[in-house]
């Protein structure tokens, strides 16, 4: 098996491993039947047609899927409630090995008393079943304490402290590491699924998932986090979760509800204005946003600012076309972003210069020097954008390589109510290598440090608004 198939499977496979056998032990205990049992094969086929008849590719990647459905049909149906089943559901997506294939809780979902506290399961189990069945928090839609983390040479630290949120008004710092999250010892939840055994973008994406499962929640929620700085003391802090006071709650489409929050930020340099401009996921108000910010509001003329800094770091992705639109302000001539093919079609995603604003009034395209942010977190849809202005030398990269999970899918309502999230086709980037499996890596690999961070030191951001500036006085802006 090649290598890009090797680990897609592996990212799926780690976050099954303990679940599927805990949900098998529960099932034996009590086997549904009559309706429940009834709605359970129904909703399994239907996740197992709509798949078989729109996978990209008509040999499964050469899966068995006939096979798949027919081993995991009765587990379906002797699924004691939709969490049991939704752990059923994910060992059959997951033999296909790609991202973007997934069960979403629906409204009212019943929960998996293979999750409670009844000591059939340890700590280490239970954090694994949060993740795989979707009973875990969410950055994008849950609150949090306030701080975001990244894995250091798999070591989980405070990279960021939001002004105003609990962990700042507590007084945390970057650069600690995170040793506990309420009674779950992350050391030992790494060594319980076997992290090291994987490459190190699965291991990063299974360990992200787990942890924003414990840290985020319900607002108004506490967390108990303890946490070892440099020299290895530790502390520990109670936190009430908090959604960010400017992030909007939105929908779109099937997805849940999520918290969307645009920041920006303009930097004042000898060589001219730097726009910095941060956002947590790609939703179509990001467009107007950066628009205002490029050019002020109402936008008309030329941009307001000499360079552009995007950061994508941790930007799971969203919708592709504001990815499309967005380099639209940042290219003079029209190209092909990337291009997703299915079984019988191949569709690019053009961008087109943005000439007009949104306000009907004309505008410039930018032609500065634009620097992108990206590490293992961004995903998806910053992998597109990220790749398409690489491979059109239009953007330089800083920080390290991305998830490489990048497929098109959409999101439908399943008959027991639950929410399958399917691919609906493979994507390449204007250079047509494929993303899927192989992170898009930065031309300046500039790694977050402990030491860095605990000195209130971004160093990526710092050495991408370096090479801006230095390109600006190249040009003698």
């Amino acid at each position: 098996m090649q290598r890009a198939d090797r680990w897609r499977r592996a990212v799926s496979l780690a976050l099954l491993g303990f679940a599927v056998a805990i949900a098998a032990e529960a099932q034996a205990e009590e086997r549904p039947s009559g309706p429940v049992a009834s709605l359970n094969v129904e909703t399994f086929d239907f996740a197992w047609r709509k798949i078989a008849d729109t996978f990209w590719d008509e040999s499964m990647g050469g899966v068995d899927w006939q096979a798949v459905g027919d081993e995991l049909r009765p587990r379906a149906r002797d699924a004691a409630d939709n969490a049991e089943l939704r752990l059923v559901l994910q060992n059959m997506l997951s033999r296909l090995g790609q991202s973007h294939f997934g069960i979403l809780p629906g409204s009212g979902s019943i929960e998996s008393s293979s999750s409670d506290d009844s000591g059939k399961t340890d700590g280490c189990t239970k954090a694994l079943i949060r993740a795989v069945a979707g009973d875990g928090g969410s950055a994008a839609s849950d609150a949090g304490p306030g701080f975001d983390v990244r894995f250091i040479d798999s070591t989980p630290v405070v990279s960021r402290v939001d002004p105003n949120s609990p962990a700042d008004r507590q007084g945390l710092r970057t650069g600690l590491e995170v040793v506990r999250v309420e009674d779950q010892n992350l050391a030992e939840l790494a060594g319980c699924l076997e992290l090291d055994s994987l490459d190190s973008p699965v291991a990063g994406m299974v360990r992200s998932r787990v942890l924003e499962g414990l840290l985020y929640g319900d607002a108004g929620e506490p967390v108990a986090v303890e946490f070892a700085d440099l020299a290895g003391d530790r502390s520990e802090f109670v936190f009430e979760r908090a959604h960010h006071p400017d992030a909007i709650e939105m929908g779109f489409g099937n997805l849940p509800p999520m918290r969307y929050l645009f920041e920006t930020d303009v930097l004042e340099t000898d060589a001219g204005r730097v726009l910095a401009v941060r956002f947590n996921v790609w939703l179509i108000p990001v467009v107007g946003a950066f628009e205002a910010a490029l050019y002020g509001e109402p936008a008309e003329g030329a941009p307001a600012v000499d360079g552009v800094l995007i950061d994508v770091r941790g930007n799971p992705g969203g919708v592709a076309g504001t990815a499309v639109s967005v380099a639209g302000y940042l290219l003079r001539e029209k190209v092909v972003l990337g291009r997703m093919k299915n079984r019988s079609t191949e569709l690019n995603l053009p961008v087109f210069p943005r000439q007009i604003s949104s306000a009907n009034k004309r505008i410039e395209g930018f032609a500065g020097p634009v620097a992108v942010l990206i590490d293992g977190g961004s995903a998806s849809t910053s992998e597109i954008f990220a790749a398409g202005l690489q491979d059109h030398g239009r953007a330089r990269l800083f920080g390290g390589p991305t998830a490489g999970a990048a497929l098109p899918s959409i999101i439908e309502r399943m008959p027991n109510g639950d929410l399958l999230m399917r691919a609906i086709a493979d994507f390449e980037r204007p250079s047509g290598e494929r993303v899927e499996g192989r992170p898009v890596q930065p031309e300046s690999s500039v790694p977050l440090t402990r030491e860095g961070l605990f000195a209130g030191k971004d160093e990526p951001r710092e050495a991408a608004l370096a090479w801006i500036v230095s390109e600006l006085e190249g040009d003698g802006g």
